[in-house]
Order: C-alpha cells, then structure tokens, then sequence
C-alpha cells in the first residue's frame, strides 16, 4: 500500500520552526544596570565572533554551557585562564 505524504512548500520555513528555542522571558532582571550593560556587550563580543564559554546553572543544579567560536580545548583553555586570573586577584587582595 502506497502512501501519500504532503511536502511543505517551505521546508527551509518548517526546519527553522523546528529548531527554534523557546526564549524564556524575565520580567525582572537579578542584574544590576551596569551588570546589564557589562553582559550587553559580552554578548556583542560573541556576536562579532570573539571566543567564549557560557555556563549557566540551572534552579536544580544542572549546568548549561555553551561554546562560542571556540573548540573545546579553547573553552578549557580559556577556563583556565579565568582560574589564573581569579587566583591572582585573591593573592593581591582584590577580592
């Protein structure tokens, strides 16, 4: 028995559709003003193909992350430097 299945005319239309995240909306940022405009222009920079690592932790405890523009080496790499970077502002008392 043949069966007869309906293409859609758009399937580029139908796959952007089916990729799409839902964007979760926050009707009060946690942020501070300039903490908004700090993570504006994080953002900015990821946008115009600077490397990053994004890492998120969710309410139950579980991590998303996201690498961009980077390998996975160079997202460890750049963890690594953060670590560094931290370590020697705790030396010197910058908390």
């Amino acid at each position: 028995m043949e069966e007869i299945v309906e293409v859609p005319r758009d399937i580029d239309a139908v796959l952007k559709r089916l990729l799409e995240v839902p964007v979760e909306t926050v009707e009060h940022s946690m942020l501070a003003p300039e903490d908004e405009a700090y993570l504006t222009s994080l953002v900015a920079a990821v946008r115009s193909g600077r490397r990053a690592v994004l890492i998120v932790e969710d309410a139950d405890e579980r991590l998303r992350y996201m690498f961009s523009n980077a390998s996975r080496a160079e997202a460890v790499t750049m963890l690594g430097k953060v670590v560094e970077a931290t370590g020697r502002r705790i030396t010197d008392g910058d908390d």
